[in-house]
């Protein structure tokens, strides 16, 4: 059984910049906090969207884990539109309501899917029956586990915290059960 902790990051204040967006100072705080959740865990190795706020979130556990981030493009939050959209809920509604829904220069729910759970797949063969972390966006964690589950949803998504935890357990590329660590 192969065990992933998705840390999906914690707070941040919105700027244009995707890449750039560093954590706030009270998601810094929460960062360090997570270094105490993982204590007595044994990871084997960190991955994480390539965007700054998922990248500072799991560093203070890299460091107490004295293991190298590695930064995968595919994990990187779900592109909605090629410019900003004038009502964020309205624009999300609407993907979530239709799967197959892109704004000029975004991507549908499908589209994220397909970019992002071959990569998941990659990982689950290369890290059997280990223990990994991956840094992590709320909207494209929810498309991944949704393509195991359909339970997964806007509402899933719109409960996760900032920072969160979901631990999900898979035998072989089959998601046997999530649990969250952050109540």
């Amino acid at each position: 059984m192969t065990t992933i902790y998705f840390v999906r990051h914690a707070h941040s204040h919105y700027t244009p910049d995707e890449y750039n967006r560093p954590l706030s100072e009270q998601g810094w705080i929460k960062a360090q906090k997570l270094v105490n959740v993982f204590e007595g865990i044994d990871i084997q190795a960190i991955y994480a969207s390539c965007y700054q706020r998922a990248v500072e979130t799991v560093q203070p556990i890299a460091a107490s884990k004295k293991l190298a981030i590695t930064q995968e493009k595919a994990l990187n939050e779900r592109i909605l539109a090629k410019s900003s959209v004038p009502d964020f809920a309205s624009a999300i509604a609407k993907v979530w309501a239709e799967p197959t829904f892109f704004f000029d220069g975004g991507e549908s729910n499908i589209m994220a899917q397909q970019r992002v759970v071959p990569v998941l797949e990659e990982l689950l063969m290369r890290h059997q029956n280990e223990k990994i972390i991956i840094g992590i966006h709320g909207n494209i964690l929810t498309l991944l586990l949704q393509h195991f589950n359909p339970k997964y949803d806007i509402d899933f998504w719109q409960s996760l915290k900032m920072p969160d935890i979901v631990v999900a357990k898979f035998k072989n590329k089959q998601l046997l059960s999530t649990t969250r660590l952050i109540k």
